[in-house]
């Protein structure tokens, strides 16, 4: 199949966009929220988590939605509900009305990304959607760069209810172009199967599938990766090492160009390779990175220019693994895509933000905890493409694998 057109990857980013900008854009008005409502910042930190826990549980209900509604309406609801909380959190005089706004935004997000993931599995085949997916992740890593500078800059010229605002405008605007140029996707025969089963039904399938659960595992262990450094690396980098905050910004950013380089090489791959090649190699890639950052932990051989080469490597590496394990996990069954989205997308959110809570009570300042549970998803994603995702060379005689 054909990649997509322009207009509708715009779209597919700007619905991944949604959630790293209501995160990241007000964090520069955090003090100002939490003066204006008299909670401490501390307390304000909590809407954050409320966030993430909409985010991670929202998914479960939007994916089976879509494969029995359509795309295109679990979208739009999606994106009514986060306009909707939006300007009820522009509005809000207390603090637990904050939190119940913030929950509704983070199930509207995930409705948009949830369906926006089974679209490319709509509409393409195994390898273009692995490099649509790594496009994608190249455009929308720019949001979490450009939110908290548009929420400083729209601080100058407001206060914090003013960053809620420009959030519903922006998610108002893509609403308009989403029911303008983004059509039906969704097959009859996927919500005929939606229709037939329960929800519960559907994900009981899917998790007794053999190849979803090695996509799953790979998923979760390459994303324990990612949200451990990104949750720790500040408190290793500056606090245990001693960089100052300007330092730690151009690490924080060199890692980051390392995703960006990495889901290009991706693509570029995928030109020539199939996507179970490209795993494979990233499977011995984990292997190898998993045992250098459980040496780390338990020795902290070179110090911090070690550390830091390890963090550059294996950040950079888990772009490639995501992008071909979503592809892969929505290629195994059409007729549930937005199951399977769902699935994958609260599963590595949920394991990530274990992980990243497990690394911080283990990290003393060394880096050992963050490199330790680091370990642990590299080989966890690399025992889980070798013994459940490759598919083994059939016999011969029998045709059965071997």
């Amino acid at each position: 199949m054909t990649a997509l057109p322009t207009q509708r990857i715009l779209l597919l980013a700007s619905f991944a966009a949604l959630t790293p900008m209501a995160v990241d854009m007000y964090l520069p008005a955090m003090p100002g929220l939490a003066d204006d409502l008299g909670v401490g910042m501390s307390a304000a930190s909590y809407s954050i988590s409320a966030f993430f826990f909409g985010v991670a549980f929202g998914q479960l209900f939007a994916g089976p939605l879509s494969d029995r509604h359509g795309r295109k309406p679990v979208i739009a609801g999606g994106l009514i509900l986060f306009i909707a909380a939006s300007v009820a959190a522009a509005l809000c005089d207390s603090f637990l009305l904050l939190m119940l706004a913030r929950v509704t935004q983070a199930f509207g997000a995930c409705a948009a990304t949830v369906a926006g993931r089974a679209i490319v599995r709509d509409c393409l085949d195994l390898r273009e959607a692995a490099r649509t997916f790594s496009l994608l992740a190249l455009v929308g890593s720019i949001a979490p760069i450009l939110a908290p500078m548009l929420g400083t800059l729209v601080t100058k010229f407001g206060d914090w209810r003013s960053i809620f605002q420009v959030m519903g405008g922006f998610a108002l605007v893509v609403l308009v172009c989403q029911l303008a140029f983004m059509p039906e996707t969704r097959s009859a025969a996927a919500e005929s199967q939606s229709r037939s089963e329960s929800p519960l039904r559907s994900y009981l399938t899917l998790l007794g599938n053999r190849r979803i659960l090695g996509y799953l595992l790979a998923a979760s262990g390459n994303s324990a990766c990612l949200f451990t450094y990104i949750a720790n690396s500040a408190t290793v980098l500056m606090k245990g090492y001693g960089l100052n905050p300007f330092a730690f910004s151009l690490a924080f950013g060199a890692n980051a160009v390392g995703l960006l380089i990495a889901n290009q090489s991706n693509r570029h791959m995928l030109k020539s390779r199939d996507v179970e090649t490209v795993l494979r190699r990233s499977a011995v890639s984990a292997a190898i990175m998993g045992p250098l950052f459980l040496l780390f932990a338990l020795t902290q051989i070179g110090g911090l220019p070690f550390l830091m080469l390890l963090l550059f490597a294996g950040v950079s590496s888990t772009a490639i693994v995501q992008a071909n394990v979503m592809a892969g996990a929505l290629s195994v069954d059409p007729l549930r895509a937005g199951s399977t989205s769902a699935l994958y997308g609260a599963t590595t959110f949920a394991f990530g933000t274990l992980a990243a809570s497990l690394a911080a009570t283990l990290e003393y300042g060394s880096g050992s905890g963050m490199a330790f549970i680091i370990a642990l998803g590299f080989m966890l994603c690399s025992a889980s493409i070798l013994l459940l995702i490759i598919q083994r060379p059939k016999s011969k005689m029998t045709g059965e694998t071997v």
